[in-house]
């Protein structure tokens, strides 16, 4: 999944859903939007890190690359998810 073009096509999508509405509620909206994005990136992130633990725990410098490669992405994801106002 490409985090950029699926945080374009959702803002996109939400201005012209919302484009009746006043710029303040909005961008409540589109605040809530991304904060439940976020949040589940969030969650995910930590399940799929604590999977990593469980299956390589044995292997703890794999465990540590492939917790960093995570944290990155999530990074990504959450700049993207920034950048959508």
């Amino acid at each position: 999944m490409n985090l950029e073009k699926l945080t374009k096509r959702v803002t996109q999508e939400l201005n012209t859903a919302l484009s009746d509405l006043p710029s303040r509620e909005r961008d409540a909206i589109l605040d809530i939007v991304k904060r439940a994005m976020s949040d589940a990136s969030t969650r995910t992130h930590r399940e799929l890190k604590e999977t990593a633990v469980i299956c390589c725990g044995h292997e703890a410098d794999l465990v540590h690359k492939i917790q960093e490669q995570m944290d990155k992405k999530r990074d990504m994801l959450i700049a993207n998810l920034s950048a959508m106002y």
